[in-house]
């Protein structure tokens, strides 16, 4: 049993999954089908029960995909990836300078 929310930015339509595994719950947002980028939100499922018998008020499943659709909304990915090539450059540029 798998949630799905849709939601519009840039004019496109998204999609917001929630699939369950074998050892919890796993997001991800779709465009046309496809993962719109390369990031999963997962929680596992002994975290989930835990929440559930300590009675925690949200659930964690909609706590994740509101999240997703949040950072998604933000850029959150790309600025991720903008970090990450910046430090592969910075790591570059240091061994760079160890070269004869």
């Amino acid at each position: 049993m798998h949630k799905t929310t849709a939601f519009e930015h840039g004019g496109k339509v998204y999609e917001v999954r929630a699939i369950p595994t074998l050892s919890g719950w796993k997001v991800r947002i779709f465009v046309e089908g496809i993962p719109a980028n390369g990031v999963t939100y997962s929680v596992d499922s002994e975290v989930y029960q835990d929440a559930a018998l300590d009675r925690v008020p949200e659930d964690l499943v909609a706590g994740l995909m509101e999240t997703a659709e949040r950072d998604f909304r933000r850029g959150l990915a790309q600025e991720l990836i903008t970090a990450e090539k910046a430090t592969d450059d910075d790591i570059a540029a240091e061994i760079d300078k160890f070269k004869p």
